[in-house]
């Protein structure tokens, strides 16, 4: 396998062999199209990252051939700048997940400037005329 192996890093190098679409590829596990049957590919051919259906395409992928490790560099290259401006689906959940929640602690910081109220019942005053 290229470089790193599928499961010490969520970053793998390989090749999508797809007859005349055939491409190497990195499949970055970082990288959520927010449905489970399907994953992004950075394709080298195409030069951008695509959605692909996990069915179709996990039968397609290989390891890089030791004669391919000479890609990695410019796979790597061509990533780094199709990253840049890529933005996945699931990010927008998981930034809404992971924002940190605007509501105070306790409501006593919203209310500080309340007088406290006062519990007696001189403020009440029953009228007798039903």
């Amino acid at each position: 396998m290229a470089r790193t192996a599928k499961k010490s890093s969520p970053v793998w190098y390989g090749f999508l062999q797809a007859g005349d679409r055939s491409s190497p590829v990195i499949r970055d596990d970082r990288l959520d199209t927010g449905n489970r049957k399907t994953m992004y590919l950075f394709n080298l051919a195409r030069n951008s990252i695509l959605e692909y259906s996990r069915e179709v395409v996990e039968t397609k992928l290989r390891d890089l051939k030791p004669d391919e490790s000479a890609t990695v560099a410019e796979l790597d290259a061509a990533y780094k700048k199709a990253r840049r401006s890529f933005k996945d689906r699931g990010a927008g959940i998981r930034s809404i997940l992971n924002r940190s929640s605007s509501t105070p602690a306790s409501n006593e910081a919203v209310y500080k400037d309340i007088p406290p109220e006062d519990d007696s019942n001189d403020a009440w005053v029953e009228d007798d005329e039903d």
